[in-house]
C-alpha cells in the first residue's frame, strides 16, 4: 500500500530524515518508535506532505505521490492526527467535523457525520460544545473523528496518548484496533508510551538519527529492556 524509498527531507537546511526505506501493506498495524528528536514526526509530516522530500518517492496505492500537495494525498485516503490534536477550540465538535467534511469535497459527508455520532456517542452528547471544552482524551477522539471523516485507508498517528487520562488512553488503544479490523484502516503509529503501542501495533520499526535501524515484533520491544534502553531510553 505505501512504499518510502531513501527519503530524506527535513526543516530547511537542516536533514532530519536521512534514506527512510519502509514498505507498508494494506491492513498492517506498525509503530515507529524512538527517543524524542530522533524523526518519528517528521516521517509522518512527510508521509502527509506537510514537508516536502529533499530526495527519494513515496508511492501510495501504485501512485507517486512524492511531489503531490497535502490535500491530494488526503483526498487519496492518507489521513493524520498530529501531535496535541491541533483541534479548533473555538469551533463546535460538529463543526470541527464539517470542516474535515467540506475538504473533501464528498457528497456523502452527512451520513459519514452519522456515522461518528454513532461510533463516538460523547461527541454526540457534545456536538454543540467548544472543542476547546473538551477533555484531552475526548479532544483526541474528536481528532480521529476528524480524520475519519475523510474515509481514510491509511491513518497516521502522533503520539496519540500524550496528556490523555488513563481510562481514555485504554479506550483509544481500542478505537484504533477497531478502527484497523472492522474498517480495514491501515495505521502507522509514532508513540512514547511502550504499553500502549505495543497494545495497539503489531510490529515496531526503532528509529535512530532520522533511520529506521530495527523491524521487529512489536511484543520483542516490550520484553526486551536492553532495547529499550539503547533505542527509547527506557
Amino acid at each position: 500500500m505505501l512504499e518510502l524509498d531513501d527519503v530524506h527531507a527535513g526543516y530547511g537546511r537542516t536533514a532530519v530524515l536521512h534514506g527512510v526505506t519502509l514498505t507498508v501493506g494494506a491492513g498492517e498495524r506498525l509503530g515507529v518508535l524512538g527517543r524524542n528528536g530522533v524523526g518519528k514526526s517528521t516521517l509522518l509530516r512527510t508521509i502527509v506532505g506537510q514537508l516536502p522530500l529533499t530526495a527519494g518517492r513515496i508511492v501510495f496505492d501504485g501512485r507517486d505521490l512524492s511531489r503531490r500537495p497535502i490535500h491530494v494525498r488526503a483526498r487519496e485516503g492518507i489521513a493524520y492526527v498530529p501531535q496535541g490534536r491541533q483541534i479548533f477550540p473555538a469551533l463546535s465538535v460538529l463543526d470541527n467535523l464539517r470542516v474535515a467534511a467540506y475538504a473533501t469535497r464528498r457528497a456523502d459527508w452527512k451520513a459519514r457525520l452519522e456515522d461518528m455520532w454513532r461510533e463516538f456517542p460523547v461527541l454526540d452528547r457534545k456536538r454543540h460544545d467548544p472543542g476547546g471544552s473538551l477533555s484531552g482524551g475526548q479532544q483526541q477522539i474528536l481528532a480521529l473523528a476528524r480524520a475519519l471523516m475523510t474515509q481514510p485507508r491509511l491513518l497516521l498517528l502522533d503520539e496519540p496518548s500524550e496528556g490523555v487520562q488513563p481510562s481514555i488512553v485504554d479506550e483509544i488503544a481500542e478505537i484504533v484496533r477497531r478502527l484497523n479490523e472492522e474498517r480495514d484502516i491501515t495505521v502507522i503509529l509514532v508513540e512514547q508510551n511502550l504499553d500502549f503501542a505495543t497494545r495497539v501495533v503489531a510490529h515496531a520499526h526503532l528509529m535512530d538519527k532520522g533511520q529506521l535501524v530495527r523491524d521487529l515484533p512489536a511484543a520483542d520491544v516490550l520484553s526486551d529492556r536492553a532495547l529499550q534502553h539503547e533505542y527509547l531510553g527506557v
